[in-house]
């Protein structure tokens, strides 16, 4: 059994979505989530730092999200959410699924919190970094072309909330009404029904 350890309304939400996708089997044990100086973490939650998300599976741990969605899509080699070894796009998923947690990710972060206006060069990389992206999602439905995956899910739930740091763009609107799938719309109201949002 999948044990998820989630945090109502924190970026763990995406993995709810991700395992509504690959219609698996699993539980949800709700922790608490640290204070931002990381103290009163949940001692329930194996993560080491309390965050969430953090996956427990055949008496192994998982933390870190990018991590988690590689290794339940792995785990599930025949869901179209994630992309098997060997398949001609397996280069290209994972090259994503890095580029996400390893760069946007942090690139929106700093952006939130006015960083990149201290450094031109960070500031440079983000600006290309989301031409790259904008034009990869010009020539296609999802990231990966038409076929939609993990990698949709950890950019459209970070683009959704960082929506308005984002600046206008037709092409980031029109990908993120994309989002609206049944899977999500399961995984909302399982997150919905978890208690209340961490902070």
């Amino acid at each position: 059994m999948l044990m998820l350890y989630h945090a109502p309304g924190s970026f763990s939400s995406r993995i709810l979505w991700l395992l509504e996708e690959l219609g698996a089997d699993y539980q949800v044990e709700v922790v608490s989530y640290p204070e931002a100086d990381g103290s009163h973490a949940d001692p329930r939650n194996p993560h080491p730092h309390g965050y969430t998300p953090a996956l427990a599976h055949q008496g192994q741990v998982v933390t870190e999200t990018g991590a988690i969605a590689l290794y339940l899509t792995d785990l599930f080699p025949h869901a179209e959410v994630g992309v098997p070894v060997g398949h001609p796009l397996r280069a290209r998923y994972l090259t994503w699924l890095f580029y996400q947690v390893g760069l946007t990710e942090p690139l929106v972060y700093m952006k939130g919190k006015k960083l990149l206006e201290q450094d031109a060069a960070m500031s440079h990389l983000n600006d290309a970094m989301m031409e790259h992206i904008h034009t990869i999602l010009a020539s296609g439905s999802y990231i990966l072309g038409e076929r939609f995956t993990a990698v949709d899910i950890l950019y459209m739930s970070l683009f959704e909330q960082a929506r308005p740091l984002l600046g206008p763009s037709v092409v980031l609107d029109a990908y993120l009404a994309r989002a609206d799938r049944p899977a999500r719309q399961r995984a909302i109201l399982k997150d919905l029904s978890c208690g209340p949002r961490a902070a």
